[in-house]
């Protein structure tokens, strides 16, 4: 019983107990737009020449091992540039991930939300300054933050640190309109459900590093674009 009970709390101590359900992810995910966009628009007033911006995308998640592919990613930010090469983006990134189970005989998986913080640059402005008038520039970007993990199986769920890197080529549609796709790599540490909505571990709770990609497409609006 003593065993048990250690082994109990543990588990409790690595797997907050809230259950969240995705009516509440939903108004979480509305929230943390309609305040970014509250927010954009007030430091816009403020700034005359401030280059904020707003991007939302859409598109492909997946995972390596086990193998699994969906077209179920969501996302979208605020992002802020220092100057032609250099700034920040705060982020919001919400993945399903499904697939057949043998052991649970249905399909079963987990769904991550993140919140990130990255730095971003724009690597064709750095290879080539007159290349931020042009068409196409290709930024990338390096982060981490948050994740929350649910199983679609267990009730508890996972908290963990997120890094986060990629590329983002983006084509000018006019002034201040990009549309953008966007390669990225996730990486969870310490992450106690695998993909498939499973425990990673048997008896004693263990962990791994979770790695997933997205590959998105989307629109960036940034505000007073001066070029």
């Amino acid at each position: 019983m003593l065993i048990k009970r250690i082994l109990s709390d543990k588990i409790n101590f690595y797997l907050a107990p809230p259950k969240i359900n995705n009516l509440l992810l939903f108004k979480m995910a509305r929230n943390f737009f309609s305040i970014s966009l509250i927010l954009t628009f007030l430091f816009c007033t403020i700034t005359s020449n401030a280059q904020f911006g707003v991007e939302v995308n859409y598109g492909l998640n997946g995972v390596v091992q086990p193998s699994i592919t969906n077209f179920s990613h969501l996302g979208g930010g605020i992002s802020y540039d220092f100057n032609e090469s250099y700034g920040a983006k705060l982020d919001f990134g919400s993945d399903k991930f499904r697939s057949d189970n043998a052991l649970f005989n249905k399909e079963t998986g987990i769904t991550i939300t993140r919140i990130s913080l990255q730095g971003t640059v724009n690597i064709s402005d750095l290879i080539d300054p007159t290349s931020l008038y042009s068409v196409f520039n290709l930024s990338g970007h390096l982060g981490g933050g948050y994740s929350f993990i649910k199983s679609s199986e267990f009730k508890n769920n996972d908290n963990t640190v997120n890094a986060i890197i990629g590329l983002t080529p983006k084509i000018k549609i006019s002034r201040g309109i990009y549309f953008a796709i966007d390669t990225s790599v996730i990486f969870n540490l310490s992450q106690h459900y695998g993909f498939d909505g499973a425990y990673t571990y048997d008896n004693y709770p263990n962990s791994i590093t979770g790695i997933m990609y997205n590959v998105t497409g989307g629109i960036i609006f940034k505000f007073n674009e001066y070029y």
